[in-house]
């Protein structure tokens, strides 16, 4: 199976960025050569996004494990995503509030293990801001009103 092939496999799997597939691909044993044509060949079809997989990877970590943006933005470095492209996804992410549902259901748990003050401060640690929290517990506050 030539290089090409195996990052379509790899990226049938989920989406990745430019920097895991070559680590991957050398991995496998691929020359750099291929590796460049594949990943060339890729993002000419758009089947190599690094905008699609920084806005995955963004509603993955939300739905896993609630990060705030700095947080995920370290994360996204870590994983090769471009600084622009994870900066305009998190934008995106936050100016959309998709953080907002997941943090609360989140804050809702912490709270029932730590109490109000103490998931207040785990939720500090884990990158979330003093207001986002704000919007999270009265979103939660709403919900159980309801």
């Amino acid at each position: 199976m030539d290089a090409y092939d195996r990052a379509l496999r790899l990226l049938s799997i989920r989406e990745h960025t430019e920097k895991e597939l070559r680590a991957k691909l050398s991995e496998r044993e691929c020359t750099s050569d291929d590796i460049d044509n594949a990943i060339f060949r890729l993002k000419e079809e758009g089947s190599l996004s690094e905008k699609r997989f920084a806005e995955s990877f963004i509603r993955s970590r939300l739905r896993k494990n609630p990060e705030g943006k700095s947080i995920l933005r370290m994360r996204l470095k870590e994983k090769g995503t471009p600084f622009q492209i994870a900066d305009e996804a998190l934008s995106e992410a936050w100016d959309n509030e998709i953080y907002l549902k997941p943090l609360s259901l989140y804050l809702d748990s912490l709270i029932r293990k730590k109490g109000r003050e103490g998931a207040r401060i785990a939720l500090l640690r884990k990158g979330f801001r003093e207001n986002e929290i704000r919007e999270a517990l009265s979103l939660l506050d709403s919900d159980l009103s309801e």
